[in-house]
C-alpha cells in the first residue's frame, strides 16, 4: 500500500521527470535539426544501443527515453474495479493499459529513430521474440540476419497492430500515463477529508515501516538467522498493522503496538551485535559462528521486554580459531601508539564520565598534634589540639606538572 503523502511525492516527481526529459529532448533536437531531414528529426533519444543497427538503413539504433510505469495504490486499484464492476469487462480495462504502456514505448522508439521498423522495435524491447542467426563471434553484421518468433509473426498480431497505428512521439510529447495532476489533487483532497484517527493510523505504520528499512538496509554480512529475523519482522509488522485499520477497542490497540514494539527492540538489538560482529571481525566463519551461539543464547530472552531481561549470566563462548582467522582476531587487539602509552602513564585514573579532564588538582595534608618538639618551646595548650603542619598542592594537566609545598613550624 502506498500512503497519500508517498503518492504525492511520487506525483511531483513525476512531474518534474517529465519536464527534465522535455528540456532533454529539446536540446537534442537543436543538435540533429541540422543532420537530419525536417520530417526525420530524432527525438527523445537516451543514448545509442551498443552492437545494434537498424535492418533498413546503415544506422545505429538509439534507446529511447519511456514513460515509468504508472503506481497503481490501493485507492486506484478500487476505483479501476469499481469502473471494471460497472462496464462489465474488468478484462479489458487491464488489458487496456499493458497496451497503452506498449504504445507509449513504441512511439518513443519512432521518435528516437526515425528510420526504424517493427523488427528493431522487437529486437531492443523484446529480444527473446527476436531468432538471431548471425555469427557469435561478437562482430555485428549489416543487415542483422534473423527473424522474428512465431508468436510475433501470427497474422492479426496485435504488438504489430499497435505499431501501425502508434504515432512517433517523444515522451515529453505523449500523454502520460499517470496524470499528476490530478492524482496529486486526488491526494490533497483526501488528506483535507481525513480523520484525526486515520491519520494517526497511518503515521504508525509509516514510523514503523521506515524504521524496519532503516534496519533492512544495515550491513550484517548476510547471516542466515538474522535474514529470517528481518523476514519475520516484515511479517508481524503486516499482520499486526493490518488489524489495526478500524480498530475501535484502544486496549487491544496499545496491546498489539507494545508487542510489536517488543519485536522490534529484539531485533535491532540482534542486528546491532550481527553488524558489528561483521565490521570488526573478517573471518567470514568465525564471525557467523559467533553470531549462531549469540543467537542461540538470546532467543530464549525474546518472548519477554528487554527491561525485564536478566543479565546477570554474562555471554560466554568459546570457538576454535583456524590458522588463517588468528590475523583477523589479533588485529582487534592493536597495541598502544607511543602518544597512547605515555598518556596512560600521565593518567591519574579517576575518568570523569568516561574522559581524561583538562586538568586536575590535588591536595595533601598533614595533621599533627600539638607537643614539646625537641626545637619548640614548652606550651600550655592542650595535647589534644592538631595543626597542619604540611600542605602540599598539585596541579596537573596533559603537558604540564606545578607542585606547591607548605610546612608550618610552632615555636
Amino acid at each position: 500500500m502506498i500512503l497519500p503523502p508517498c503518492k504525492l511525492a511520487i506525483c511531483i516527481e513525476r512531474k518534474k521527470s517529465l519536464n527534465r526529459k522535455k528540456d532533454t529532448d529539446d536540446a537534442h533536437k537543436e543538435k540533429t535539426s541540422n543532420s537530419m531531414a525536417p520530417d526525420k528529426i530524432r527525438k527523445g533519444s537516451a543514448g545509442v544501443v551498443p552492437s545494434m543497427m537498424l535492418i533498413n538503413t546503415f544506422q545505429e539504433m538509439h534507446a529511447p527515453y519511456t514513460q515509468d510505469a504508472p503506481l497503481m495504490t490501493e485507492d486506484m486499484h478500487e476505483e479501476r474495479l469499481h469502473a471494471a464492476e460497472a462496464f462489465g469487462n474488468a478484462v479489458g480495462l487491464s488489458g487496456q493499459l499493458e497496451r497503452d504502456i506498449l504504445s507509449s514505448d513504441m512511439s518513443a522508439f519512432k521518435a528516437a529513430n526515425p528510420d526504424a521498423a517493427f523488427e528493431d522495435f522487437i529486437r531492443w524491447h523484446s529480444p527473446g521474440d527476436w531468432v538471431s542467426e548471425d555469427k557469435s563471434d561478437g562482430n555485428p553484421t549489416w543487415p542483422p540476419k534473423g527473424r522474428l518468433s512465431q508468436r510475433m509473426s501470427e497474422h492479426g498480431n496485435m504488438w504489430r497492430k499497435i505499431w501501425n497505428d502508434a504515432p512517433a512521439l517523444p515522451v515529453s510529447e505523449q500523454k502520460s500515463l499517470l496524470d499528476s495532476v490530478r492524482e496529486g489533487e486526488k491526494v490533497v483532497h483526501y488528506l483535507e477529508t481525513l480523520r484525526p484517527q486515520q491519520l494517526l493510523e497511518q503515521m504508525v505504520c509509516t514510523a514503523f515501516k521506515s524504521s524496519a528499512d532503516i534496519l533492512n538496509k544495515t550491513t550484517y554480512g548476510g547471516f542466515k538467522l538474522m535474514k529470517t529475523k528481518m523476514d519475520q519482522l516484515y511479517a508481524t509488522m503486516v499482520s499486526t498493522l493490518r488489524s489495526l485499520q478500524g480498530k475501535s477497542d484502544t486496549s487491544d490497540l496499545a496491546g498489539d503496538l507494545k508487542r510489536l514494539c517488543q519485536v522490534f527492540e529484539h531485533i535491532e538489538k540482534l542486528l546491532i551485535f550481527a553488524a558489528s560482529v561483521h565490521r570488526k571481525l573478517d573471518a567470514p566463519r568465525l564471525a557467523q559462528s559467533i553470531f549462531t551461539d549469540y543467537f542461540n543464547y538470546y532467543l530464549p530472552k525474546m518472548g519477554t521486554s528487554l527491561e525485564s531481561i536478566c543479565y546477570e549470566k554474562e555471554f560466554t563462548t568459546k570457538e576454535k580459531v583456524g590458522t588463517l582467522e588468528r590475523e583477523a582476531v589479533s588485529s582487534l587487539f592493536r597495541p598502544p601508539t607511543a602518544n597512547q602509552s605515555w598518556r596512560k602513564v600521565l593518567s591519574m585514573g579517576n575518568l570523569l564520565n568516561g574522559h581524561e579532564p583538562i586538568q586536575r588538582e590535588i591536595v595533601f595534608s598533614v595533621l599533627e598534634k600539638l607537643s614539646n618538639g625537641h626545637y619548640s618551646s614548652p606550651t600550655p595548650l592542650c595535647t589534644d589540639e592538631q595543626i597542619e603542619t604540611h600542605r602540599m598542592y598539585i596541579c596537573g594537566t596533559s603537558n604540564d606538572l606545578w607542585i606547591a609545598l607548605s610546612v608550618t613550624s610552632w615555636d
